[in-house]
């Protein structure tokens, strides 16, 4: 069903949600990662460490095979026992379901509640639902018009990146990649160049120089400023497809003060969904308006800028916590300075 839209005006937001400032992120996001100065803590199995799965000086198509290889074994994912916290907001319980490149879903609710966070993609377009989001809107784009749109401007990411938040990492052909560099405590770094709409970004792909894990992923904007980060940790091994997931995912957004993890406590790959047509479909909630974000005449204003038309979908500023945050990533990452260099020949 084709998602209608009336362009009557929409109020300006009257109370601040971190969780508006997080689903957007999660919708584009896309990378994955983690970090342990044990190289191997983390991904075990029982009491049995990874095998050794690259040579001690890896060349780049050795890495980048070992990454493909474990991302393949993974056709679709489904954890349907999830948490989600975010600071300053209570936990939420979630599900989440992927097959990549482009489908995936997150849900969040409370047993009092109900639903409160519905992010979804399927092959055609991605959407956002936030329960407590004022106005009441439904945002959604489709993935050939997201290059023009509003959404774009404020987090430049390509929507099927959604699957490597799960840790199912792919380095695209048409991308420049560059390394391994060496890091310290036996991590390596490849340096990747991506074309945008707005000029090339950068993103530093951190790995196990042993498991072939990816453990953190730095993207960049063209002018040199960390978008975002994000961390990976808990490793196991799936039995049934033979590849190294993550239970614990930990993600940053510098310029919305963002942080939130989601704890996967179980994990099904490789089994279809038991009704697909309604998990891939983008779902319609009473009294939420859906809002095109590739419209001309829809814009996104940021947490601190007011909006800019009567049209305008505000995101709001997160609440005031009693004790800030702690960052994620307090400084840019080992081996990929801030604003990028050029790369060495």
């Amino acid at each position: 069903m084709k998602p209608t839209q009336s362009r009557s005006m929409i109020a300006p937001a009257r109370a601040g949600s971190r969780a508006c400032l997080l689903a957007l992120v999660v919708v584009a996001l896309a990378s994955t990662g983690a970090t342990c100065p044990n190289a191997l803590r983390g991904y075990q199995v029982g009491v049995s460490p990874l095998p050794r799965a690259l040579p001690a000086q890896p060349t780049l198509e050795q890495v980048i095979g070992t990454v493909h290889d474990n991302t393949r074994r993974v056709r679709s994912l489904m954890a349907p026992q999830a948490v989600l916290s975010v600071p300053g907001v209570p936990r939420l319980s979630a599900q989440v379901a992927c097959e990549p490149p482009r489908r995936f879903r997150l849900r969040a609710q409370t047993a009092i509640t109900g639903g409160e966070l519905d992010i979804g993609s399927n092959d055609e377009l991605f959407w956002l639902w936030i329960r407590r989001h004022e106005p009441a809107v439904t945002l959604y784009c489709r993935h050939d018009d997201y290059a023009k749109s509003a959404a774009r401007k404020l987090i430049p990411l390509r929507a099927d990146w959604m699957p490597e938040l799960l840790g199912l990492v792919t380095f695209r052909p048409e991308d420049q990649h560059e390394g391994p560099v060496n890091l310290s405590d036996g991590r390596i770094e490849v340096r990747t160049t991506m074309a945008g709409p707005d000029g090339a970004m950068r993103k530093s792909t951190i790995l196990d120089g042993t498991t072939g894990l990816v453990l953190e992923q730095h993207l960049f904007t063209p002018t040199g400023e960390r978008l975002a980060s994000v961390r990976t940790s808990r490793h196991r091994v799936d039995p049934p497809s033979g590849a190294a997931l993550p239970r614990l995912v930990e993600v940053s957004w510098p310029a919305s003060g963002v942080e939130f993890q989601l704890e996967l406590t179980s994990i099904t790959t490789n089994m279809p969904p038991a009704d697909p047509g309604q998990l891939w479909q983008m779902p319609s909630y009473e009294g939420f308006q859906p809002i095109d974000l590739a419209d001309p005449a829809v814009t996104i204003s940021g947490p601190a800028a007011p909006a800019a038309s009567p049209a305008s979908v505000p995101l709001p500023a997160p609440p005031a916590a009693a004790v800030p945050p702690r960052p994620l990533l307090p400084a840019p990452p080992a081996g990929f300075p801030t604003p990028p260099q050029p790369y060495p020949g």
